[in-house]
């Protein structure tokens, strides 16, 4: 315990010292009694500039005392996220989303229910009372988590926006999982993901285990095995507790340690393995589609002949030559527009897998009166290149296609941050409107 020192009287009254005094004198004290003072760590510009050039995909980091928005997901909220997750799972009668692991081996799907989070527990350490009483070494893993709550997943966009900033916008998606239990070793052993993770401890002391990509490969006696400890020398260990933050490359071998305590821990991944050349495939498809026509659903090919007695392959069947004929028909703005298109319903996730969605969506008729759900994710939209009078329109991973002037007038006062009368629209105007409200982008 760390004394203060006396207030100074004067005149009666209680004079306190000023702020720059006791804070030396916290200091002076912290340093007498041997404590360290952590500094925070500001998660800015400078950080991110320099995470981005000497960090991300190159080395893992551990840092301490974190400064940020998203260490307001502490204890309390994540164990409010996991009931609120769990208990629609009960509604549904369906875990997905949720796994669980008794003493390493994955448990049926019928039986995670009746192992889930439940409000009765209280709290995260409640909760791991009533499991330790039925197993003494539990794991629970939970992928979706942020489907349930839009307010909290506005918290993780705030990190990515800066993250992707500077590193670039991932061309799959990020996601949360949290891992919580007393499990001794994470129970798929030592394993290698495709993202980049930053992992964030909310409760208990979490250990990972790390090895290099190139290590990895060399030794692959490494992959999803639980017994390493000829491996351990080339190892690296991190320690983390609730503040804290780890991050390591995609490319990282890792496995989570632990004496048997219990630790919750939930981390965002982002995933990097799409290249751009599956984007650019992807982007296309759509055209293809709709340029080959009938053509293009044939599943046989008509030939003249394969091949001659030679073995010589000479000429391409006539189905090929027409697509060839098609592609090189592709005018810019068809080309540009595709990609545009793409790009849009891809960026409409915001970098995620999934965006929340509520419980009851709005039901849109003439007579509402619309909002964003959230200013920061508006509803994209784009002109059509090749069809003047149309244009599209994106949220949470959904292309709409309209023609109306004042659905799109509309489209841009929502985005304006204002209130919108639904007055004078269209009934396919309401049929979009209402199809925006389904993946949740109006309030």
């Amino acid at each position: 315990m760390v004394n203060l020192p006396a207030p100074v009287y004067f005149h009666g009254k209680v004079l306190y010292l000023t702020l720059t005094a006791l804070l030396l004198h916290l200091r002076a004290m912290t340093k007498k009694s041997g404590l360290t003072a952590v500094k925070p760590t500001l998660l800015d510009k400078k950080f991110w500039q320099n995470f981005a050039k000497n960090i991300w995909e190159k080395k893992p980091l551990v840092l301490r005392n974190v400064k940020s928005a998203l260490l307001e997901m502490g204890e309390a909220e994540i164990f409010d996220l996991l009931v609120l997750f769990s208990d629609r799972c009960r509604k549904l009668n369906n875990p997905e989303g949720f796994k669980f692991y008794i003493h390493g081996f994955k448990a049926e799907a019928e039986d995670v229910l009746q192992v889930l989070p439940e409000k009765s527990d209280k709290t995260l350490l409640g909760y791991h009372a009533r499991m330790q009483a039925l197993f003494k070494d539990y794991c629970l893993v939970c992928d979706e988590l942020l489907t349930v709550n839009s307010k909290k997943q506005e918290l993780l966009t705030e990190f990515t926006e800066e993250l992707y900033r500077h590193v670039g916008f991932p061309n799959r998606f990020a996601e949360m999982g949290l891992y919580l239990g007393n499990y001794k070793k994470t129970p798929f052993g030592v394993h290698v993901d495709s993202c980049g993770v930053f992992s964030f401890p909310v409760s208990g002391v979490k250990k990972f285990r790390l090895w290099s990509g190139p290590y990895g490969k060399k030794n692959p006696g490494l992959d999803r095995t639980f017994k390493y400890a000829k491996y351990k020398k080339d190892s690296q260990l991190v320690e983390a507790r609730a503040g804290d933050m780890v991050y390591w490359p995609s490319s990282e071998w890792h496995i989570a340690e632990s004496d048997g305590s219990f630790s919750a821990t939930w981390s965002l991944g982002v995933w990097v393995d799409q290249p751009h050349k599956e984007m650019v495939a992807q982007s296309l498809r759509n055209l293809i589609d709709t340029k080959l026509g009938p053509a293009g659903e044939e599943a046989m090919t008509s030939f003249r002949q394969l091949h001659d007695a030679a073995g010589e392959i000479s000429e391409l069947p006539n189905g090929y030559l027409k697509s060839i004929e098609v592609l090189q028909n592709l005018s810019q703005a068809e080309l540009q527009e595709s990609f545009l298109k793409a790009w849009m319903k891809h960026i409409s996730l915001q970098g995620f897998k999934t965006l929340p969605l509520k419980s009851k969506p709005l039901k849109i008729s003439k007579s509402a009166e619309i909002q964003l759900r959230h200013r920061k994710a508006l509803i994209l939209w784009q002109k059509s290149l090749t069809q003047k009078k149309n244009f599209y329109v994106s949220f949470g991973g959904h292309l709409l296609e309209s023609a109306s002037p004042k659905l799109l007038n509309t489209i841009k006062s929502l985005n304006a941050g204002k209130v919108c009368s639904l007055k004078g629209l269209y009934p396919q105007d309401l049929s979009l409107v209402q199809a925006l409200a389904n993946a949740g982008a109006l309030a």
